[in-house]
């Protein structure tokens, strides 16, 4: 019984092992797919009945019923249910065998394509005897293991085993080669099994298949073989191996390997210049003819010798024309990039093995770095190796002097062109060639000196590194530093700069989130829906260098109602008129901003939707190219800063009627009405107002504007408006009894000349008269209809408000200590003198001697808070 299971499944196991390599085989690695073509082909030569079984399968002719039925008998083909080989990994690994297999012959292709889809139907023979058990009952499963067995042929046992397939077969195990008897299974059991009979016990059968499947594939696979009804066995991805990380590593072995060749092994004599008696040369630059004079030279150029000349500062082999070289003198026109130095030959010999070498050495040091990158792997110090330049002995006849001065580098901090900030240090870097003077030169106004002091150093070593005093700018400068090289030919001079400047530092210092007015810490509440601006506080560290300021500050920002999606970044709304977003808005980051001053702060607005419920801010603040100049992009910084959470609560909407009051001989237009009022509307807790004209009502007439004419007419509005208790009472008598509408009726004049003065009948009150255009006023006298008494500070402007608090009840006597904002205007409140006071006094309350601005403090925004409700 076991072996029958096993081989059931050795399909499976193997179909799982090719499937290893698909993953790799298509990301590209090649050797996954040299690996996949070796196992694919031991599988079509030792199961050959794989490939001529999808053969048979495709190329048979329908089989009549006679062939394999009994008399009536249709032929079984169950329907198919789901199995235990998945599509789509056979898909992933056909995909991969053609990959793999693309390069090979058609019928070789052909073949191991056959071979992995044969393998796929041996094994579906566990799931075609399942389904017929389950479909047709025990008397069917017979018939189907003669029938499948017709198809299959027995794998044989010899040649080497794969990696978990043992020699099983892959036919239906323990059954003759020819298949079942014609009496189906023999003395009522299965061949080679346990040898009970059929009947309920075939039960057992599928027991062990479980049992036995479940021993076999419940370590590795994710298979839960209890559960029959899904495609699981093996097919899952399988963990993938970074064979290209592991070809840079073995290249990285063999480039190091390499690197460690010995040099060729010198000769006895591999430079000299003893057979040279003088130098002749017409001149000292390029093109001008050079005699060298002496003895032994040869005839011609010997094939083993070669003429040794100094060039860009190297000593370097130069080919000589047959008719220049004779055994007593050699004839050269001086080459491009000479340099004064000693002339001679070299072996060639060993100038050719050793350049052989240098290119060896090089190729395998490019080799390991490139390997080294893709294996992440460090790399030792390997230096770019140069060809033969060994120089000849030095002697009194032999010194050549040409050339130009040559710099070979000449840098500030390793470049040559530096970015320092105050306080960085600074080291000049050089190295001169075939330089007969030379010298450092600081033609800047600014930058540290030279040693002692000075701006110039004469002669300093031709290789060698000078540290400066530390950058001491306190604005943007600029550093120039000159090297200059005088050779026999020609001067050099090379120039080194430094970019003095200082990084802005910015950072964001605070967030002030404010609907008019808020203390620091937030104390005063706020109100849902009403317009918010969000005031960014932005630093610097500069620290008094330049101007101070970092012009072109800009900033965005985004809201959070706690647990519902982030808000659109909104822009800054500074200079804006009305309020709203501006692209690109900035500021001027002062070195100590004032909160009095608008635009010392990045001022954003938070759109009154987003202003429910807990809600978070987040501000971002940048500046691009902060000292900029045309070869240097400046400093780029950005910074961000998040608000705690803060609550806004339902307040009631406010619902204003106007009445246009001809007074001073002037009638204020409907636009003028409703601008008075809505600029009312920011100083109280109301997330805003109805505002309409009172129904019925035309323009009234002030007649005198007289104070006692404004009485009046409070008075008849008033009882227009409110029901009196005499009118309740007499209302069956005909009393008019007028039915509240719930708004403030407000009168506002046209004009307010010198001793005009608004009113509210009662405190509080529906009726209340006011001026024209002024919305801290209009405020004040809304202020009494929601329940609210002066505050009597005397005022800079020598009024004191009647009838009310005394200063010395209210924190500040009625100044404000913090600072106002008008949501409306854009505007901070900035009063005369700095000086705000609480919108119930008299200080502000005369709109033409141009008195100090007032506004809600923030125990009158609770008290109205309070009073006026959800």
């Amino acid at each position: 019984m076991l072996a029958l299971v096993d081989g059931f499944l050795a399909p499976h196991f193997l179909l799982s092992e090719l499937h290893e390599f698909s993953g790799p085989v298509l990301n590209g690695d090649h050797h996954a797919a040299q690996e996949l073509r070796i196992r694919v082909k031991e599988v079509s030569r030792r199961i050959p009945a794989a490939a001529r079984l999808v053969e048979e399968l495709v190329d048979r002719p329908a089989v009549p019923c006679g062939c394999g039925c009994g008399p009536g008998q249709a032929s079984e083909t169950p329907a198919r249910a789901p199995g235990t080989v998945s599509e789509a990994g056979l898909a992933e690994l056909s995909l991969a065998v053609a990959r793999a297999f693309a390069c090979e012959p058609d019928d070789v292709l052909r073949a191991a394509i056959d071979s992995v889809v044969g393998l796929s139907f041996m094994a579906t023979t566990l799931d075609r005897l399942l389904h017929v058990l389950d479909a047709s009952g025990e008397a069917a499963v017979g018939r189907e293991m003669d029938r499948l067995n017709r198809l299959l042929v027995v794998l044989p046992t010899t040649g080497p085993p794969m990696r978990s397939m043992s020699a099983v077969g892959l036919g239906i195990p323990g059954l003759p080669g020819g298949g079942l008897p014609g009496g189906g299974l023999p003395g009522g059991g299965l061949p080679g099994g346990l040898g009970r009979p059929l009947g309920s016990p075939l039960g057992d059968l599928r027991d062990a298949l479980r049992e036995r499947i479940k021993a076999k594939l419940e370590g590795p696979f994710r298979w839960n073989p209890e559960d029959w009804d899904h495609m699981p066995v093996g097919r899952f991805v399988p963990p993938f191996i970074d064979t290209r990380r592991i070809t840079c590593q073995v290249g990285l072995a063999l480039a190091l390997r390499d690197r460690k060749e010995s040099p060729p092994v010198r000769p006895a004599r591999v430079v000299w210049s003893d057979s040279i008696l003088r130098i002749d040369a017409e001149g000292p630059c390029e093109g001008n003819m050079v005699e060298v004079h002496g003895s032994g030279f040869g005839a011609s150029q010997p094939a083993d010798v070669v003429l040794m000349v100094p060039i860009a500062g190297w000593c370097t082999p130069l080919a000589v024309a047959a008719a220049d070289w004779s055994d007593t003198r050699i004839r050269f026109a001086l080459p491009p990039h000479v340099t004064s130095g000693p002339v001679g030959f070299a072996d060639a010999a060993y100038v050719r093995a050793y350049d052989a070498w240098v290119d060896r050495m090089n190729k395998a040091a490019s080799a390991a770095m490139e390997a080294a990158g893709c294996a992440g792997a460090s790399l030792p110090d390997m230096p770019i190796l140069r060809h033969f330049s060994e120089c000849p002995p030095e002697t009194p006849f032999n010194h050549l002097r040409a050339g130009s001065a040559i710099i070979r580098s000449f840098t500030v901090n390793a470049s040559s062109l530096a970015v320092a900030e105050p306080g960085d240090g600074l080291l000049l870097a050089w190295e001169v060639v075939n330089a007969e003077t030379s010298r450092i030169d600081r033609p800047s106004i600014h930058g540290p000196l030279l040693p002692g002091g000075y701006d110039q150093l004469l002669d300093p070593a031709p290789v060698s590194t000078l540290a400066l005093g530390p950058a001491t700018h306190n604005g943007p400068q600029r550093f120039t530093y000159v090297l200059t090289a005088n050779g026999p030919c020609g001067t050099e001079t090379r120039t080194v700069e430094v970019v003095a400047t200082k990084r802005p530092g910015l950072s964001v210092s605070g967030l002030e989130l404010t609907q008019g007015i808020q203390s620091i810490p937030p104390t005063v509440r706020y109100v849902a829906l009403k317009p918010t601006v969000v005031r960014a506080t932005v630093r610097h560290s500069l620290n008094g260098w330049g101007t101070n300021t970092v012009p072109g500050v800009v900033g965005r920002v985004r809201f959070q109602i706690l647990g519902s999606p982030w808000s659109p970044w909104y822009d800054a709304v500074n200079t804006s008129q009305p309020i709203a977003p501006v692209p690109g808005g900035s500021i001027t980051v002062q070195a100590n901003p004032q909160r009095i001053n608008t635009d010392d702060t990045l001022n954003f607005l938070i759109p009154p939707a987003f202003c429910m419920g807990d809600v978070i801010a987040h501000v971002e603040v940048r500046v691009t190219g902060f000292d900029a100049r045309p070869d240097f992009p400046g400093f780029s910084e950005s910074v961000g800063a998040g608000s705690p959470p803060v609550t806004f609560e339902p307040r009631r909407t406010l619902d204003l009627r106007y009445v246009r009051v001809n007074w001073g001989g002037t009638t204020p237009s409907d636009a003028t009405c409703r601008a008075t009022l809505l600029t009312a509307v920011p100083l109280l807790p109301t997330p805003m107002a109805f505002i309409q004209p009172l129904a019925g009502t035309g323009v009234v007439s002030g007649g005198a504007s007289t104070s006692s004419r404004r009485d009046d007419l409070l008075d008849d509005f008033l009882d227009r408006h409110d029901c009196s208790s005499w009118e309740a009472a007499t209302e069956f008598l005909g009393s008019d009894c007028p039915e509240d509408d719930g708004a403030i009726w407000v009168l506002i004049a046209g004009a307010f000349p010198a001793g005009s003065q608004g009113n509210s009948r009662h405190i509080p009150s529906d009726v209340c008269f006011t001026a024209p255009n002024d919305g801290p006023y209009a405020a004040h006298e809304l202020s009494h209809c929601l329940n609210q008494i002066h505050l009597g500070v005397p005022c800079p402007n020598g009024k004191t408000a009647p009838h009310g608090d005394a200063p010395g009840a209210w924190p500040g006597g009625g100044l404000l200590a913090d600072v106002p904002f008008d949501v409306t205007a854009n505007t901070t409140v900035r009063g005369l003198g700095g000086k705000v006071w609480d919108v119930m006094t008299y200080c502000g309350t005369v709109i033409s001697d141009g008195s100090d601005n007032t506004w809600p403090s923030p125990q009158r925004w609770q008290q109205l808070w309070d009073y006026i409700g959800a």
